[in-house]
């Protein structure tokens, strides 16, 4: 059970690490790379659409084989997954961690299919994220809109509610939300975290924590959320993304003569590298392989 010896560890050091969602191979060797370079353990996950483009067994493989390529560990984890047949899907391809989302659901619909997820999961020593609050922010995008502070607190984790839903359930990583969106917005329009209220969260969980919505949030917030308030997996996409086209639209307009993709993704794999780079030392994760 790498993925639980792996968090274990970070709770105990007190670092987190670093989760980043990958949507084709350049974006994995950019990760795995980035890692390798670090010495560093990483998550690497696919969202639903991500999964369903690349195939979750071709992840799930291609995380084993850069894994013993490069000599260091490599959890994937299935990100936001609100389909039980999704999650029974990465468990099977043999994923190492699972999230299934339910919070759209009602609370006790939400808590019965995460307990049959659990269930199946456990059975094959993979460990499995929950979730109940919805996080503000439709997807790991640039978002042109603010969000107003009444409509970011809507969605923070209620400590009591997050106890009783881990016991009932039996999950291992409980997604806390405490002014942690998804995407970026416009700046100014992030406010602080609510370290006080994870650290309520911390106190009462008794569980693995992770912070979704990474991007955007100001580096000296997301190493009090580790430091302070027990996260042990921080959750980054909009940022790798954001990395990716922009310097994939450089590539390409620095050399539009050229037509062999070995030679345009190099450059493209190197800046997203040096994005995760930067999020394995705000992470803590650097030197602990």
């Amino acid at each position: 059970m790498i993925a639980f010896d792996w968090l274990q560890r970070a709770r105990a050091e007190g670092f987190a690490i670093g989760a980043f969602n990958v949507g084709n191979l350049e974006t994995f060797k950019a990760i795995v790379q980035a890692a390798a370079n670090k010495k560093s353990p990483i998550i690497i996950e696919s969202s639903p659409g991500e999964t369903h483009w690349m195939g979750a067994s071709n992840i799930a493989d291609i995380g084993k084989n850069f894994s013993k390529e490069y000599g260091i560990p490599i959890i994937v984890n299935l990100d936001h997954s609100e389909t039980p047949e999704d999650c029974m899907a990465a468990i099977e391809a043999g994923y190492g961690l699972v999230h299934f989302d339910g919070s759209k659901f009602s609370y006790e619909e939400n808590v019965k299919i995460a307990k049959q997820v659990v269930e199946a999961a456990h059975s094959k020593g993979i460990i499995v994220e929950g979730e109940i609050d919805r996080i503000v922010g439709a997807g790991s995008e640039v978002h042109k809109e603010m969000y107003t502070v009444e409509q970011i607190r809507s969605g923070y984790t209620d400590p009591k509610k997050a106890r009783k839903f881990i016991e009932e359930t039996g999950v291992d990583v409980f997604a806390a939300f405490f002014g942690n969106i998804h995407g970026t917005v416009p700046p100014g329009g992030q406010p602080p975290l609510d370290i006080a209220l994870l650290q309520k969260v911390k106190e009462i969980a008794g569980t693995f924590l992770s912070l979704h919505g990474g991007s955007g949030i100001d580096e000296s917030d997301i190493k009090l959320a580790i430091e302070m308030g027990g996260i042990n997996k921080v959750n980054v996409n909009t940022d790798l993304r954001v990395a990716f086209r922009a310097s994939l639209e450089k590539t390409l307009k620095d050399n539009p003569d050229t037509v062999a993709l070995y030679k345009i993704f190099p450059p493209v794999i190197k800046s997203v590298q040096q994005v995760v780079e930067r999020w394995i030392d705000i992470c803590g994760s650097a030197n602990k392989v």
